[in-house]
């Protein structure tokens, strides 16, 4: 089982499926552990706004 590396560049995002990008990269969340793009945590009105993440 591999950790979660830091550079996740390309990979998909977990809630809406396009790929991570060096200008919105990927977190992961403290509570479901998704992968995601930073700016879901940010834009309020989704469901990842205010998720704490793992860095």
């Amino acid at each position: 089982m591999s950790l979660f590396s830091k550079n996740e560049t390309g990979k998909p995002c977990q809630a809406c499926g396009h790929e991570t990008t060096p200008q919105d990269p990927a977190v992961r969340t403290k509570d479901s552990n998704a992968r995601i793009h930073k700016s879901h945590t940010t834009t309020p009105g989704n469901g990842f706004f205010g998720a704490k993440t793992k860095r």
